[in-house]
């Protein structure tokens, strides 16, 4: 993760430190109940470029979501962002009303993230993570 700049809007801090085995975690500054954002990458390192469509990403979190029964499926998305492209599924359930998984790849290099909720986000939330996640730039050397 030291390899990306990640901007967070106001109200949103970095837990990560709280969880130093685990991936990079971000949270929204709320107090009783859990909205949690979580953040791990995969590099390339030899073999064939993986080079993933966009219908690629979706399928990779749709397949999660389906995998570890998440819910419903919601909505599915997909477009370019300043890491190359992302693909994203939402799913909600009774337990979790929103769970968001998201793929992000440049060709090589992938970014996995999952945003999931065990109260409904408000659409700004939804928007914050959309938008930290797409705005994700590796940074320069």
């Amino acid at each position: 993760m030291k390899k990306l700049n990640i901007k967070l809007p106001n109200g949103w801090r970095d837990i990560s430190a709280d969880n130093p085995n685990g991936p990079p975690t971000l949270l929204i500054k709320l107090l009783g109940d859990s909205r949690v954002l979580q953040i791990s990458t995969a590099e390339f390192l030899s073999g064939k470029i993986p080079n993933p469509s966009l219908a690629d990403l979706v399928g990779l979190s749709k397949n999660i979501g389906l995998k570890n029964k998440f819910g419903d499926l919601q909505s599915e998305e997909s477009g370019n962002c300043s890491y190359g492209i992302f693909g994203c599924v939402q799913f909600s359930s009774n337990e979790f009303p929103h769970s968001s998984i998201w793929h992000l790849s440049d060709g090589k290099n992938f970014i996995f993230a999952t945003f999931i909720c065990s109260k409904a986000p408000d659409q700004r939330q939804v928007n914050d993570v959309k938008t930290i996640l797409t705005s994700i730039k590796r940074k320069s050397l």
